[in-house]
């Protein structure tokens, strides 16, 4: 099997580091068809074999592992699909050499969609003309309280891209702009709601509290 890079199902979110990306992949993958970014978890979810209540313990316990190891703990490109934007950054052939097996399945269905992150200028998946980008703003609070930005986050300058959702990250701090950010952003994906949207509701909002206090653990002495 090859990749199709005219796959419609990717999502590639669009962020200097330390603006909080990985929780909005992961809180996208409580969605039934938004796979986490791992391998195990998201054939898991392809099988059938993860609901709404099991996705949500899953992305919990990450937020939960922080707190307990005192370090910054993420799921990331690599672990789904081994290999990330800088690997494309450096060989723009980088995924047809690296990725794995799970990577050409993701991109030859149609059911399931799938997260890459991308640290630069949103252009690393170039040749996946019909991806879908989710641009993060309004993040500078996330950054500054981790400690300031990476020396190279100067490289992420967001070039007007097609197919682009402006994520606003200042509605974290907000149970009902949380809410209706993240139902925007699905309705961008173009999936429906979940069937219990109640319970999705809730798992948001315990997730959105739980990274309020937990996101400055691995990256401050607080």
């Amino acid at each position: 099997m090859e990749i199709n890079f005219s796959t419609e199902n990717l999502i590639v979110t669009n962020y200097p580091g330390k603006a909080g990306g990985k929780f909005i992949n992961m809180v996208l993958a409580l969605h039934p068809n938004i796979v986490f970014q791992h391998e195990n978890l998201a054939r898991l979810k392809m099988t059938g074999k993860q609901d709404l209540d099991s996705s949500f313990t899953t992305a919990l316990k990450v937020l939960e592992a922080k707190r307990d190891r005192g370090v910054h703990v993420e799921y990331d490109c690599t672990l789904l699909a081994d290999f990330n934007s800088l690997h494309l950054d450096d060989d723009i052939m980088a995924d047809e050499k690296r990725s794995n097996q799970l990577w050409k399945e993701l991109t030859n269905q149609e059911k399931f969609y799938f997260l890459m992150v991308d640290h630069d200028d949103g252009r690393s998946f170039k040749r996946y003309p019909n991806r879908k980008t989710l641009r993060l703003i309004n993040f500078d609070w996330i950054v500054s309280d981790r400690g300031g930005p990476y020396p190279q986050s100067d490289k992420c300058t967001q070039e007007h891209l097609s197919n682009s959702y402006d994520l606003d990250m200042s509605s974290i701090k907000d149970t009902m702009a949380f809410d209706k950010e993240i139902n925007k952003i699905l309705d961008f994906i173009g999936v429906e709601q979940p069937d219990n949207e109640e319970l999705f509701k809730a798992h948001l909002e315990t997730l959105r509290k739980t990274f309020l206090e937990t996101y400055k653990i691995g990256f401050t002495n607080d």
